[in-house]
């Protein structure tokens, strides 16, 4: 299985080292999909809605994009230029027209085209800790297939970075590399897999002139090896090295499709900056896309697809052959897939030194001050002095006159049932608190990454387990700590079984984390929703106030749907057993009766809120 694996991405992808490890391709047809890309645009239109009613951002788009072409897509602010990559791309579709791609429409067959499709954004979406020989060592065993030999990925990740140029900054950290080091980088990702189709972002933005000219002449050496590339840019001084330009209107009609010394001619203008003069102010957007269309360039490029040679129709036929097992091929496994994001995930982890002892630092200062505050009772968690029959209050006790002492035995074990319980309840807070702020960033801090990494086929349960996994095991630590903690100096019973309470009240904080993180926009965002899903933990938890005096009854029903209710139920009325550990005869209502099925309820609560990340990672697929 694993050299059919093999075979299938050096078929596809051309790969010469995957290749050479499974035997010789054919020779046939030596291009593969990576160099007999077709793109046909028609009548492409985006429509979005408003507070204003509907909006078309495109508004019927045609072109056709031959084979191995470099195209840059120009036009104002505003243009519509990246909502067209998007919907060229298929992150984003259209919503009227379709895209062919060697005679086969993009969209509904998106999957069998995802591994032919490479998108470079604008900005720098990948992980700053890591060597760039680490993120492209990562990418490559996420896009290749299960069982692909490791000095294989080795040999394409020492062709990329020779491709691209960066050989020598190959151990350094992406954060200290220049600029245009890290589009470099940016850039190799994508070509990792030799995708047939490459889409770029403003690739040379913020770039001096000199580096500009370095990454325009990089693209054009790609173009020349086999792939398809479609860019956005601002810039014009190096736009001749482009085969074709797209000029887009302010209202997202299409101005002009050309080579450049056709741009010039037909706007009648000596450099390229006065088409953008022209465009904004001398006729109206709808003038511009009609005079396009009748004109000669028009015509000629219309024609041409028409009267394409049947020999290129075969070549196009031949290249989108393969198999639908041969597909899903290029993709790792779900399992290899996991191992790949949480190996990733470690070191990551472990290169943000400050944040680990930040973590370590939480796990040590709060239990310390949970033993600060207690230790005037401790040993807090001790059975009681006293038997019932010692705090009431009979005739004898009245007749020898040690009323006011009996009742202040009273108020002592009132007081030392409080003090459990509010010990009880604080580490429930606590552990809650604690994986809901580990992992309350940690989805929406790399969300480009994401979306990158799932255009290119990350599953979305591999990633969240990747996450959890590691999560999980830095809530245990944290847990051991605040119980070992606890346990040592105030005397907390039932070392395990409490350390299993606390860190699945964890867990659930956890994934409460991670349903924030997967639903915010941005990390200042997530940040800001951990209190709104913190502070009612503690409100509804059942012990600040009673359950039996809440009123009207049908209130009850939602403190049912806190975590730290159920955790504390568990730990003060089933583990530890408060009331079994005071003489008073009047138990706390709330630890009353038989919470054993509250295990099963916490896990419940961990699978629904792992069910909610799941859908608020899926939603990010369909976002706008």
């Amino acid at each position: 299985m694993e050299i059919e694996n093999d075979r299938s991405l050096a078929n596809l992808l051309n790969i010469p080292g995957l290749r050479d490890s499974v035997g010789q391709v054919t020779q046939k047809n030596p291009s593969s999909l990576s160099n007999s890309l077709l793109v046909e645009v028609s009548h492409l239109t985006r429509i979005v809605k408003t507070r204003h009613g509907e909006k078309k951002l495109l508004d019927d788009i045609n072109f056709v994009i031959e084979p191995c072409e470099f195209v840059a897509v120009l036009g104002s602010s505003g243009a519509g230029k990246s909502t067209l990559l998007y919907a060229l791309s298929g992150i984003y579709p259209a919503t009227e027209g379709e895209i062919r791609v060697n005679g086969r429409n993009l969209y509904e067959e998106y999957e069998h085209f995802r591994t032919s499709i490479g998108y470079v954004p604008q900005d720098d979406i990948v992980h700053s800790d890591l060597t760039v020989e680490e993120i492209f060592t990562y990418s490559s065993r996420l896009r290749f297939p299960t069982g692909t030999p490791e000095s294989v990925i080795t040999g394409r990740v020492n062709e990329v970075l020779k491709e691209v140029k960066i050989t020598e900054q190959r151990s350094v950290p992406v954060k200290d590399l220049s600029g245009g080091q890290r589009k470099r980088v940016n850039i190799g990702v994508e070509l990792l897999t030799r995708p047939g189709l490459l889409f770029l972002d403003e690739a040379t933005s913020g770039l001096d002139p000199d580096l500009e000219r370095a990454m325009m002449e990089l693209l054009r050496e790609l173009k020349q090896k086999g792939s398809t590339i479609i860019m956005i840019t601002h810039a014009t001084a190096n736009i001749r090295m482009c085969d074709k330009l797209v000029f887009l209107t302010r209202e997202g009609q299409l101005a002009f499709f050309g080579s450049p010394s056709e741009a010039l001619a037909h706007f009648d203008v000596k450099d390229f900056v006065d088409i953008y003069r022209k465009l904004d102010r001398e006729k109206n957007s709808k003038s511009w896309a009609e005079e396009y269309k009748r004109s000669a360039i028009y015509r000629k490029y219309r024609n041409r697809i028409r009267n394409r040679p049947q020999q290129i129709e075969r070549t196009i036929g031949e290249s989108l052959g393969k198999t639908t097992a041969e597909k899903r091929a290029l993709h790792s496994s779900f399992f290899e897939q996991w191992r790949i994001l949480t190996g990733r995930y470690i070191r990551l982890l472990s290169r943000d030194r400050k944040n680990l002892f930040i973590l370590c630092l939480q796990a040590f200062i709060i239990p310390f001050l949970l033993v600060l505050a207690f230790y005037h009772s401790a040993p807090t968690f001790r059975y009681s002095d006293y038997r019932p029959q010692d705090l009431e209050i009979t005739q004898q006790i009245v007749a020898a006159g040690k009323v006011e002492e009996v009742q202040q035995n009273i108020q002592e074990e009132k007081n030392r049932r409080s003090f459990m319980s509010n010990c009880v309840a604080l580490m429930v807070f606590t552990s809650i608190w604690l994986g809901t702020s580990n992992a309350a960033r940690e989805i929406v801090k790399e969300q480009a990454i994401y979306r990158r990494e799932r255009l290119a086929g990350v599953r979305i349960v591999p990633y969240l387990l990747s996450k959890i996994g590691v999560l999980s095991a830095i809530s245990l630590v944290q847990m051991l700590l605040l119980v070992s903690i606890v346990a040592y100096s105030l005397d907390l019973p039932e070392f395990w079984y409490n350390v299993l309470a606390f860190f699945l009240l964890s867990l659930a904080g956890g994934m409460m984390g991670l349903v924030i993180s997967a639903i915010a926009s941005n990390s200042d965002k997530a940040l800001s929703t951990v209190p709104i899903v913190l502070v009612p933990q503690i409100i509804l938890s059942g012990a600040l106030v009673p359950i039996t005096h809440v009123k009207p009854e049908y209130i009850k029903a939602v403190f049912n749907l806190a975590v730290s209710k159920w955790g504390y139920e568990l730990v003060g009325g089933d583990i530890i057993n408060i009331n079994s550990r005071s003489a008073l005869q009047q138990p706390f209502p709330a630890l009353s009766g038989n919470f054993s099925a509250h295990w099963g309820i916490l896990v419940l609560f961990i699978l629904l809120l792992c069910g909610m990340a799941i859908i608020a990672l899926l939603s990010k697929d369909r976002a706008v």
